[in-house]
């Protein structure tokens, strides 16, 4: 029987245009979801982009209403600070936990991954940015050797990467911002994993304010 599998690169590539998009603003939260029109823009067929949106579903970036269909998910304080409060319980374990196998090789690899992080910035590739600022994340928390936890956390980081991505603009140069993590490694190469975690939550939390400002004063 011929495979009817969908080739995985024109769902990735639908996937990676429209989270751009939305994390970017340019499809602003509410905007409806057309298949067939994103289809067109596109230059592919509706198969991919379905698939594509019920990956964006997934994380949170959209979601479905009775009257319109997909929609680009809605922004909101109380989404926010439920979700951030999840991420700082559970991010918060997982750094702990990985505190006690941390060494010296992993804080090298990591700081690496810091010194791309603000390369990309300043080379104006935000996209690349992003993405080695949530690798950074992960691969610090699967030092837990938690596989719970290693489910878990990913799809809240996609989750809040929009809210994340509100608040760069207000959080300093990529070297400032590049501090907050390293504070974070400093901490886990301690062994010190109470301190570790308190900055952990300080870095989130700082995401919180400056988002929770926005919204509520209407600059998004």
């Amino acid at each position: 029987m011929a495979s009817t599998a969908l080739p995985r690169s024109l769902a990735e590539l639908a996937w990676l245009a429209l989270r751009e998009e939305i994390l970017t603003g340019e499809l602003p939260p509410g905007r409806p979801l057309r298949l067939r029109e994103l289809a067109a823009r596109l230059g592919m067929s509706v198969i991919p982009v379905r698939e594509a949106l019920h990956r964006l579903h997934q994380e949170g970036l959209v979601s479905r209403e009775a009257q319109k269909g997909a929609v680009v998910a809605p922004l909101s304080v109380e989404d926010m600070e439920d979700l951030y409060r999840v991420r700082i319980e559970l991010e918060g374990l997982a750094i702990q936990l990985a505190c006690q196998r941390f060494n010296r090789e992993h804080y090298r690899r990591l700081s690496g991954l810091l010194d791309q992080f603000v390369e990309a910035y300043e080379t104006g590739q935000a996209r690349l940015g992003r993405e080695l600022h949530r690798r950074f994340h992960l691969e610090l928390y699967a030092l837990a050797g938690s596989p719970t936890l290693d489910r878990l956390v990913p799809p809240l980081l996609d989750a809040a990467e929009r809210y994340r991505v509100m608040s760069v603009a207000d959080r300093g140069d990529p070297r400032q911002r590049r501090q907050e993590h390293q504070r974070i490694l400093d901490a886990c190469l301690s062994g010190d994993g109470q301190r570790a975690r308190r900055e952990l939550a300080e870095h989130l939390s700082r995401t919180v304010e400056v988002v929770r400002a926005k919204l509520r004063g209407g600059a998004w």
